[in-house]
């Protein structure tokens, strides 16, 4: 409803005044009612032209927060853009009006009706520190209410004299329907953790318009859903995400009909580069799902340091440091870290420190793929808690998890260091996938220092006559104590592409299968053969069930896939790539009773969606993005397993990706609605 009136009204402050008569109103109409009066008089999608015809933009008014505050946007064709909140204040019988433009105008108005006409009223002070009072008066021009007369008047006299700054009319636009979708008689469940509450849910464009808790008219709708039975969420959002094939599997199938609408990639230090290119290529082609990335520590250090097993020149930080700078400001949310995984595994404390604190500068998390998870893990959890409090960076300790059976039950000990971490000042969380197997490169068996310098040193050392038994007997210990779970039945192969056969198979099978006696020291051999062959993913059943659930139930946990995007017929995948979020909603909150559905939901929307920095994702509320699923408590579930994993979820009827339906009663939409997220961006 307002207009920059000019480039000298750059404002520093806004003092408010309103009449004598307005603001001592003996008596004021409930918010309802009055809710009621002003939106049929603004909600809709307005024309706006000048007093002699000239078109100068369009507003669009929506109702949000409760029918008791309107959000306004308003677009110019020569780019300007604005946008304002309108709250009425029953206590006093005056609306307040906040509006803020992409020329860092910022106006606070008061005021209310007089008569049949809107009057609002704000004092600007310019840069010469000159008091500008404005005075805008909104009145019908017919008795259909399509057309609105808008007249604003300036005063730098203290309104001893008007002059006319704008005299103008809107023209309401009509077309057949109001709202895009109306998602009618769903049980919201609104990822705050509140209880669900039985409520209606329009669309329109790519917003939430409406929340209501009485029955909106469907006939006012293009498409109407029928929610009766089922819980009306947010979207999911996945914030560790594996987004390699996104080039080649830009519409997601995989995770959008898990329910995830927004999913972060670039995790475990690994991630596009350089990622500005990354990002355009990405949009180009299209998303079904809404992505973000990450800077990857093990990218940036490979591209300055390639595999050297040492710590930087200052030469080589600077460079590096400025590689997580480009990214940052090309829109990356934070860095993540794979000290686990080659070249990370190299990099001391300091190094990390160092480079988080370049993205921790420009608002961003660390995620860190820790160290070690099994024999190690108390230590590496205590070097990331020890990352976030130098580098004053958000913590996130990603896929947490207690590997290998010696560590079974030390979840207790890290879960109670978060929350002594968080005591003394460090912000750190957890995310986490509902498994007990993981999934990696077959050389996550291997020493770190036996992988320095890449695949062929390894080999090499491996066939060294003093350094082959070194090499082998760090893999069998592993195997023992580490990822192998102690027992070649625990190593079960993902993807191998030189013997197709073997996927899905184990390490026990595959000796049994060559005369081996299936011991880990053969199992260490046979390890080296498949790195000698072109390498193999495996998958680790290696976790006990009550470190996951009790590290499931810690308020400070998240959920995520840790998957990456698949299709069917990919090799043989983690079950995680399929089922992640369908299963926490089946296994852990309607069958075992971890989670309340109410707790389970803000696990996988508004904390995920708060922690990344995310605007207007992650919840349902009127004004926000229209990223919303639908799904039938009773029947959701995953139906990937281990031994067959290339299976999609049941129960997940209808998902939404910024107003469109990307699942529609369960069928897949490629409609690719999706758009890459960027830090200061979005």
């Amino acid at each position: 409803m307002i207009h920059r009136v000019s480039p000298s009204l750059a404002v520093l402050a806004l003092l408010l005044f309103t009449s004598p008569g307005m603001a001592q109103a003996p008596t004021h109409a409930a918010c309802s009612d009055e809710a009621h009066r002003h939106f049929d008089f603004w909600e809709g999608r307005w024309v706006v032209r000048s007093a002699n015809g000239p078109l100068t933009g369009h507003n669009t008014l929506s109702v949000i927060l409760g029918e008791c505050v309107l959000r306004e946007h308003y677009t110019t064709p020569s780019g300007y853009e604005g946008q304002s909140l309108n709250v009425y204040d029953a206590s006093r019988g005056v609306w307040h009006q906040t509006w803020t433009d992409n020329k860092g105008l910022l106006l606070l108005l008061e005021g209310g009706y007089e008569g049949d006409a809107m009057v609002m009223k704000g004092e600007t002070n310019g840069p010469d520190g000159a008091k500008t009072l404005n005075r805008i008066t909104w009145s019908r021009l017919d008795t259909t209410g399509n057309r609105v007369r808008r007249h604003w008047e300036v005063s730098s006299d203290a309104g001893e004299t008007w002059s006319t700054s704008f005299d103008g009319h809107y023209q309401r636009q009509r077309s057949g329907t109001d709202w895009d979708v109306l998602i009618r008689g769903g049980t919201v469940v609104n990822g705050t953790g509140e209880a669900g509450f039985a409520a209606d849910v329009a669309v329109r464009g790519d917003r939430i318009v409406r929340v209501s808790r009485t029955t909106l008219d469907a006939s006012r709708a293009a498409r109407v859903i029928d929610a009766a039975g089922k819980i009306v969420s947010p979207g999911f959002v996945d914030i560790h995400t594996h987004l390699d094939p996104l080039l080649r599997l830009p519409g997601g199938e995989s995770h959008v009909r898990q329910g995830v609408t927004t999913a972060l990639g670039g995790p475990d230090g690994s991630a596009p580069w350089p990622l500005d290119t990354y990002q355009e290529e990405a949009q180009a082609l299209g998303l079904g799902l809404n992505v973000g990335f990450l800077v990857g520590h093990n990218t940036v250090r490979r591209e300055i340091m390639g595999l050297a097993d040492r710590g930087p020149t200052p030469a080589e930080l600077r460079r590096m440091e400025e590689m997580v700078a480009q990214g940052m400001d090309d829109g990356a949310w934070g860095i993540s870290t794979g000290l686990k995984y080659l070249p990370g595994a190299f990099a001391e404390l300091d190094e990390v420190v160092a480079l988080s604190r370049v993205a921790g500068d420009r608002g961003g998390l660390y995620t860190s793929h820790l160290r070690e998870e099994g024999l190690g893990l108390l230590d590496a959890v205590s070097e990331a808690l020890e990352i976030g409090r130098r580098a004053e960076i958000p913590v996130v300790l990603t896929h947490h998890k207690v590997v290998g059976q010696p560590m079974w039950g030390s979840s207790a000990t890290t879960l109670a260091m978060v929350d002594s971490a968080r005591n003394a000042g460090t912000d750190v969380m957890i995310d986490q996938y509902p498994y007990t197997a993981s999934y990696s490169g077959i050389t996550i068996l291997v020493p770190a220092w036996a992988m320095a310098g890449g695949t062929d040193s390894l080999l090499a050392r491996a066939d060294h006559p003093l350094l082959g038994d070194s090499v082998l007997a760090g893999i069998e210990y592993n195997i023992i104590n580490d990822r192998g779970g102690n027992d070649l039945r625990r190593v079960q192969f993902g993807l191998v592409t030189w013997d197709r056969s073997l996927e899905g198979l184990t390490l026990y099978d595959w000796a049994v299968r060559d005369g081996l006696e299936p011991t880990p020291a053969n199992g260490a051999r046979l390890v080296i053969e498949a790195v000698r062959r072109g390498g193999a993913s495996g998958i680790y059943h290696a976790m006990n069930e009550r470190d996951v659930e009790a590290i499931m139930a810690h308020p400070q946990t998240m959920i995520a896939s840790d998957g990456r995007l698949v299709a069917p017929g990919d090799g043989h995948p983690h079950p995680r790539w399929y089922g992640t979020f369908p299963r926490v909603l089946a296994r852990y909150t309607r069958e075992r009773g971890v989670l309340t559905l109410e707790q389970a939901i803000r696990k996988m929307t508004a904390m995920p969606a708060a922690r990344i920095g995310l605007r207007e994702r992650g919840q349902i509320r009127a004004g926000w993005y229209a990223d919303l699923v639908v799904f039938d408590p009773e029947t959701v579930t995953d139906r990937a397993t281990f031994q067959e994993p290339h299976q999609y979820p049941e129960g997940i009827d209808w998902v939404l990706v910024n107003g469109q339906i990307g699942v529609d009663n369960g069928e897949y939409q490629d409609l690719r609605a999706g758009t890459v997220l960027k830090r200061g961006r979005n």
